[in-house]
């Protein structure tokens, strides 16, 4: 049995921030590079509770990735948090 996925990418650019749905699911997950966060922020998703990813750049060795996983019940107050925290340097974020 298929099920639909609808990505839209929301500046428009195919490496941007994207949002995607999946077909009689209520969440939604969201993919911003952190050069973009700041532009998406005032969307009403980030208003809600869910659980995100923040990913770090890879170290020397290609498959030693840094992931940060976190919950909040206000995804923007959270993320806002991370961003205003030197110690915390991401490249990505994603949360459903």
């Amino acid at each position: 049995m298929g099920k639909k996925l609808t990505v839209y990418m929301i500046d428009g650019t195919e490496y941007g921030p994207r949002l995607s749905e999946i077909g009689n699911w209520v969440g939604k997950a969201i993919y911003s590079p952190r050069a973009s966060i700041s532009k998406i922020m005032s969307r009403q998703e980030f208003d809600n509770p869910g659980i995100y990813f923040l990913k770090g750049d890879p170290s020397e060795d290609a498959f030693d990735e840094r992931i940060y996983i976190g919950e909040a019940e206000n995804i923007r107050v959270r993320i806002k948090q991370h961003l205003s925290d030197p110690n915390k340097d991401f490249k990505e974020l994603v949360f459903s």
